[in-house]
């Protein structure tokens, strides 16, 4: 299963890499990838993940989360 996070605030190749390790830390999320130009990140998951552990990944790594789709 794939969701994918609105985030505001990534610029550049390191923000999309920051965001990515953040996410992959969640148990869960197999892997994700982050597109600084779309301004959304996309996980795929083996289980369920609640909306605010993606919402704590994105802040840890240090930009706004919008929403989950």
């Amino acid at each position: 299963m794939k969701k994918t996070i609105i985030i505001e605030g990534m610029s550049c190749g390191h923000c999309e890499m920051h965001t990515k390790e953040e996410l992959e830390k969640i148990d869960g999320v197999i892997s994700a990838t982050a597109d600084s130009d779309k301004g959304e990140a996309v996980v795929e998951l083996e289980k369920e993940v609640a909306e605010s552990e993606f919402k704590a990944a994105v802040e840890e790594a240090g930009y706004n989360y919008i929403k989950t789709v």
